[in-house]
């Protein structure tokens, strides 16, 4: 991960959140695995010598508390991090009333589905198996009802509100967002001109605390490097590579 300024070319980091509470009452706070994985994803990039000219978050907590964790590893380096600006276009797209409006619609399809969506909450692979196979049929633009928020609709808001964000930044800027693996997915599929159904597949792939990277120039952006995980692989420690 290269720092040397090239003159106009600017990097957007796209950092996922650490792991969130999953099967706790409040899924949106930090786990203490979740916070930690911050901290080493902040030991990481001031090791590196990356200095952010600005950064940002979504207004989610978990988002918010990930971009603390990694500030915090910075000051311990003797380094300041910018203090992220805050901008829901950044957030993670509605996926609990996608869930409760397609299961029941899947179900009427295939009641065998119902085994796995009994047991979502209580195995992670199961809720995997549940949430894959919905987002996948939401994504696709089959099911038109209202209430319902569209993947294709997500995907130009999270595209246009990075894009906006990048054209007003100076030439050879170095960027973080504090974000979730919905907008990262977007923004890729977006670049690289990926079908729905691939492009939110993406979104689950990503581990917690990766970072993808993007440069951009005059209103051009382009992919560099996709969930960037090293720094939470061993020896930084055993454990810290999840997914949820």
């Amino acid at each position: 991960m290269a720092q040397r300024k090239i003159h106009g070319m600017g990097t957007l980091y796209l950092i996922r959140h650490g792991q969130a509470s999953f099967g706790a009452a409040d899924y949106d706070d930090l786990s203490e695995l979740g916070r930690r994985q911050g901290r080493m994803l902040g030991r990481f990039l001031a090791g590196a010598g990356i200095r952010f000219d600005a950064c940002w978050s979504g207004s989610l907590r978990r988002q918010r508390q990930t971009a603390a964790e990694t500030a915090e590893s910075y000051r311990q380096a003797g380094i300041t991090m910018p203090r992220p600006s805050e901008n829901p276009v950044f957030d993670e797209y509605d996926y609990e009333t996608v869930l409760r409006t397609l299961i029941p619609i899947i179900l009427e399809e295939d009641p065998a589905f119902g085994k796995a969506v009994d047991n979502m909450l209580s195995d992670r692979r199961m809720f995997q198996n549940v949430f894959g196979r919905v987002m996948i049929r939401w994504a696709s633009g089959r099911d038109r009802l209202d209430g319902l928020p569209s993947w294709k609709g997500f995907c130009s808001r999270a595209a246009a509100g990075i894009q906006e964000m990048l054209n007003g930044c100076p030439g050879g800027s170095r960027v973080a967002v504090f974000t979730s693996g919905g907008p990262i997915a977007a923004m890729v599929g977006h670049v690289l001109g990926l079908a729905p159904e691939t492009a939110i597949s993406l979104s689950w792939q990503l581990v917690n605390a990766s970072i993808t990277c993007f440069k951009f120039s005059r209103g051009r952006t382009g992919l560099d490097t996709f969930n960037e995980k090293a720094h939470l692989a061993p020896p930084a420690g055993d454990g810290l590579v999840t997914y949820r």
